[in-house]
């Protein structure tokens, strides 16, 4: 069955009512695991208070990324990385996944590999939700992976497609 781009886009509704404590300390755990995933991260609209903040991990041809505005707005994606390609304003995905930070991390945390024969390769028009605004844009604070832990993603997900164990 062909999907049409709506039906590509996975929701997850969530009611926003307040986080729990615990609910903080998952999130904060898995922004860590992105963080130790090899994922640069932009601290957009100022370093103290960031308005958004966004992650992204390069593969050859295609970025994964997330972009949080709050604990219950939070999109991940994929995208095909073209010359013209940017993170703030990405135009086409091949897969989106919009929801509560703990579904959406945890999505981009699991989501296969490129090259993998059940990744996903079409493309359709990135939710709006992907886009960050121009306002916040003027402060951006750029966080590198320490060395290493870039590759550490590719062979974590590489290993998990073969049926082999996820952690490292």
């Amino acid at each position: 069955m062909r999907m049409s781009p709506a039906n590509r886009v996975i929701t997850m509704s969530q009611p926003c009512e307040q986080s729990q404590p615990s609910d903080l300390s998952e999130i904060d755990d898995l922004l860590r695991a992105v963080v130790a995933d090899g994922f640069t991260v932009y601290l957009c609209g100022g370093n103290d208070r960031p308005e958004a903040i966004v992650a992204t991990y390069a593969w050859a041809g295609f970025v994964d990324y997330v972009v949080i505005k709050d604990a219950h707005d939070v999109t991940a994606a994929r995208s095909r990385q073209g010359r013209d390609w940017d993170v703030f304003t990405a135009e086409t995905v091949v897969w989106s996944y919009q929801g509560h930070a703990r579904w959406a991390l945890r999505a981009i945390l699991d989501l296969l590999p490129p090259e993998h024969p059940n990744a996903p390769h079409e493309d359709y028009p990135a939710p709006a939700s992907l886009r960050v605004g121009q306002e916040h844009l003027g402060s951006v604070s750029v966080r590198t992976p320490r060395p290493g832990l870039v590759a550490r993603r590719a062979m974590r997900l590489r290993l998990a497609a073969r049926g082999g164990s996820a952690t490292l």
